[in-house]
C-alpha cells in the first residue's frame, strides 16, 4: 500500500493532482485545504491513503499526517464515506474540525455541501469524545517529530468549552445562547473558569 509520495506536480485538475516520481504520474484526489499552498512544478510531499478495489486503485493525498488521520476516521463512520469526508475536510481544516466539536457548531458542519443536520448532529456525538484520543497535529511535516503531544492542549480547551457551557446551562442559560457566549470570550489557552467569567461579563453587559 502506497503511503506517501513525494514528486512534481504536473497538473492540477479541481481536486485531483498528477504527481509524477520515478518517471511514473499518479492521479490524487486531495482536499481543498491541502490544496492551497500547492502550484504546477511543485516538488510536493503528501501523506497517502490508498483504497484498492477490483475495478480500481484510489489515492486520496493530504498536506499534513494529522488530514489524513481525520480522514480515515470519517470514513469509518456510518453513512460517511470518501467524497463526503474530503467534502468535509475541504471546508474545515483539522483546527476548525475540532472546534466545531468543541462548540458543537451543527452550524458549521450543516455549511460544507452533503451534510444535514442530522448527520452533523451525528458527527458531534460520535467524534465529540473521539477526537481527544487521536494524533490530529494540524502542522505535522514528513519527518518531524515534534508534533507528538501537539494537539494535548486543544482537548484540554475542549474540555474547558464544554464544561463552561455546562456551567452556563446549570445557570439557567438555554444550550444554543450558553454556546454562542463560550463562542465569543474564547482564546486559545483559556481554562474553564476564565471562560465563564469572561461569559458571564458578556451577558453583563
Amino acid at each position: 500500500m502506497i503511503g506517501s509520495l513525494q514528486g512534481k506536480v504536473l497538473r492540477i485538475d479541481g481536486m485531483m493532482v498528477l504527481i509524477e516520481t520515478s518517471g511514473v504520474g499518479y492521479e490524487v484526489e486531495m482536499p481543498v485545504t491541502s490544496l492551497r499552498d500547492i502550484s504546477v512544478d511543485d516538488e510536493v510531499f503528501i501523506f497517502i491513503h490508498h483504497v484498492v478495489r477490483e475495478d480500481a486503485s484510489l489515492l486520496y493525498g493530504f498536506a499534513d499526517i494529522g488530514s489524513r488521520t481525520l480522514f480515515r476516521e470519517l470514513i469509518k463512520a456510518s453513512g460517511i464515506g470518501p467524497k463526503m469526508a474530503l467534502a468535509i475536510l475541504s471546508s474545515l481544516t483539522v483546527d476548525d474540525f475540532i472546534k466545531a466539536l468543541s462548540f458543537s457548531d451543527v452550524t458549521a458542519l450543516t455549511a460544507i455541501p452533503g451534510v444535514g443536520k442530522k448527520t452533523a448532529e451525528r458527527i458531534i456525538v460520535e467524534f465529540k469524545d473521539k477526537v481527544s484520543k487521536l494524533n490530529l497535529a494540524p502542522a505535522a511535516a514528513a519527518g518531524d517529530q515534534s508534533q507528538d503531544n501537539s494537539n494535548s492542549g486543544v482537548c484540554v480547551n475542549m474540555f474547558a468549552t464544554q464544561e463552561a457551557v455546562s456551567a452556563l446551562m446549570g445557570l439557567g442559560y438555554k444550550e444554543n445562547v450558553a454556546l454562542e457566549y463560550v463562542k465569543a470570550v474564547y482564546v486559545e489557552g483559556m481554562d474553564t473558569k476564565d471562560i465563564i467569567v469572561k461569559a458571564l461579563a458578556l451577558v453583563k453587559r
